[in-house]
């Protein structure tokens, strides 16, 4: 994917065209967002429609959605059957709602509240101020609390970006003797899930807000794995929970500030062991070149947090402000990296 590459022009086109397709970019995006949201894909898994055939499926205008979908014929999305019927393709089929590959829940969630957030960027940029609460006039948790479906758009974007971008985790780490793993801030289980199928001897112990593991339930049954997994809900500003051997923070610590990082991991503390570990699965920052992907990433927690990715030496400043010591750090195949401590 380009997004993840060092270096964004390919040999031989011209710098104005490139800035021209970065500049357009938000286009593509919001047609495939309103694919989504029309669930287009789906109408479509059960054979090739005409536009107007779509049209009266979706409840829009028929002569509008044949040219969104000429469109997105046009970016590879989908494809035409005989030029009068339009048809699912494989990439179209990532729209599909409930699949294994799908990616519908990051389209609709950066489609939609993302989307609008990043239009008040310049306000961030001038401000050093939150773009999404000026923006929503609330913070992103508390906006996600009152709006089911947006909680529902931002736990499946969760889900599919834990499946592209932490399951190399599992390949970098040695979980095999772990007893009992605590998730941090674990969301609906996702990761939790697929450590404790690598894992046939583990329990876990998943813990976040009480409205976000209310979809957990759901996750750890569809992998098998709830009979070894306790759902708990709770506040890890005011306390972690004991009785684990490893402590894992997967993307939570890039969501606060420092001094608030700094408790979550001081209350983990408290919770462990001189014999525990802990793990901090997270975005860094490199010092030198990065890829697109991990500059737009650093810009939009900004936009959603007024945050900005940590650089490996601050993730070590946190650790340490909280009473740990840095024992390994893991690369893996993935954009993420993992720091192991264990109390000093």
């Amino acid at each position: 994917m380009t997004l993840y590459a060092d270096n964004i022009q390919s040999e031989g086109e011209s710098s104005s065209s490139v800035l021209l397709e970065m500049m357009y970019g938000y286009q593509k995006s919001q047609a495939l967002f309103v694919a989504a949201q029309l669930g287009i894909a789906d109408i479509l898994s059960n054979g090739s429609k005409t536009a107007e055939e779509l049209a009266k499926a979706t409840g829009v205008n028929s002569r509008s959605i044949y040219h969104l979908m000429r469109s997105l014929i046009s970016v590879g999305v989908f494809s035409t059957e005989d030029n009068d019927k339009f048809q699912l393709n494989p990439m179209g089929k990532h729209l599909l709602t409930g699949t294994s590959d799908s990616l519908r829940g990051t389209v609709m969630a950066m489609g939609d509240e993302m989307y609008q957030a990043w239009g008040n960027l310049l306000y961030g940029i001038k401000t050093g101020k939150t773009a999404f609460n000026h923006n929503f006039n609330r913070d992103l948790y508390s906006y996600l609390k009152q709006d089911s479906e947006a909680s529902l758009n931002f736990n499946e974007w969760m889900k599919e970006t834990t499946r592209e971008w932490l399951l190399p985790v599992l390949e970098a780490y040695d979980f095999s003797e772990v007893k009992t793993l605590v998730d941090v801030g674990g969301s609906i289980g996702t990761l939790t899930a697929v450590i404790l199928n690598a894992n046939p001897k583990m329990q876990a112990i998943l813990f976040d807000r009480e409205d976000v593991v209310v979809g957990a339930q759901r996750v750890l049954e569809g992998a098998g794995v709830a009979d070894r997994c306790q759902i708990v809900g709770g506040n890890f500003f005011d306390a972690v929970l004991p009785d684990g051997d490893l402590y894992l923070i997967s993307r939570v610590l890039l969501n606060w500030d420092d001094t608030d990082a700094i408790k979550i991991l001081t209350n983990c503390y408290q919770a462990m062991t001189v014999k525990d570990r802990l793990v901090v699965v997270d975005f860094m920052l490199p010092k030198g070149k990065m890829s697109p992907f991990i500059g737009l990433t650093s810009l939009n927690l900004f936009i959603l947090f007024g945050n900005f990715m940590r650089t490996e030496d601050e993730y070590y400043n946190l650790l340490s402000s909280a009473g740990f010591k840095v024992t390994n750090t893991i690369q893996t195949t993935g954009p993420v990296s993992a720091i192991e401590a264990k109390p000093a």
